[in-house]
């Protein structure tokens, strides 16, 4: 039988094998190893330098330290100038003295030999106290033209006799060129309803010198407290102007 009868008999017709696709080559799968191994590194690095650094430092101070206690051999003395300030001078210029250096030094010197440079710093500032200048000034009392103690603003306190009905004042005169006379008021210390009373009014001249002035205050309420108000009559020097400036009170006085 014939190979086209043997495939009518009910055999599958023969197909043709398809040859295997070629797999690519990945040509970046070693940049993975790679950045982890240079990650690692980064890591790893900063980490273990100081330790390497401690023992070489620890490995050359051993190394000498016999050196270093060998003692030097003695020279003659020669006087030499001195690199550091003596304590006086270093105070006087404001630099630190050899304490402060050999403190500085110990100081650096446990702190692994790294010196940190540090700002000049001021010496020891003195503060001077507020001194004083000058005299002070000195003064005096200006002198009473009545031979009185001169108050500015001008003060006198007038006496007071009450009497039945009426009180007497007295005062001694101010005795200046600006002073024209004086004016009393008997102010009443007895409240009423509604407005009050108007004081009452005694005027009094200016007389010649240093005198004393009488003056008698009548039309009183017998058994009420008054206050008496002194005022002058002054003219200004400099405007012409008169005006009544109040230079005293008196207590509550009971009129009898």
């Amino acid at each position: 039988m014939t190979q086209q009868g043997r495939r009518a008999t009910g055999s599958r017709p023969a197909v043709p094998r398809r040859a295997p696709a070629r797999r690519r080559r990945d040509h970046t799968r070693w940049l993975v190893p790679l950045l982890a191994a240079t990650a690692g590194a980064v890591v790893l690095v900063p980490q273990l330098t100081p330790v390497v650094v401690d023992a070489t430092a620890a490995t050359e101070t051993l190394a000498d330290a016999p050196a270093l206690q060998e003692p030097a051999p003695q020279e003659p003395a020669t006087p030499t100038p001195s690199a550091e300030p003596t304590p006086v001078l270093a105070e006087a210029q404001g630099v630190d003295t050899l304490d402060d250096v050999a403190a500085s030094r110990a100081s650096v010197a446990q702190q692994g030999g790294l010196a940190v440079p540090q700002p000049p710093r001021p010496g020891r500032i003195t503060i001077m106290p507020n001194a004083a200048v000058g005299t002070p000034p000195t003064y005096r009392q200006r002198p009473d033209a009545c031979g009185g103690g001169g108050t500015t603003p001008r003060r006198m306190v007038p006496g007071v006799v009450p009497g039945r009905g009426q009180a007497t004042l007295d005062w001694m005169a101010d005795a200046r060129p600006e002073v024209l006379g004086y004016r009393v008021q008997a102010v009443s210390q007895q409240l009423v309803g509604g407005a009050q009373p108007a004081p009452v009014v005694q005027a009094a001249a200016q007389p010649e010198g240093c005198v004393p002035v009488s003056v008698t205050v009548t039309g009183l309420t017998s058994g009420a407290y008054y206050v008496f108000w002194l005022e002058e009559e002054v003219t200004s020097a400099s405007t012409g102007v008169t005006r009544l400036v109040q230079v005293g009170t008196t207590a509550a006085v009971l009129v009898g």
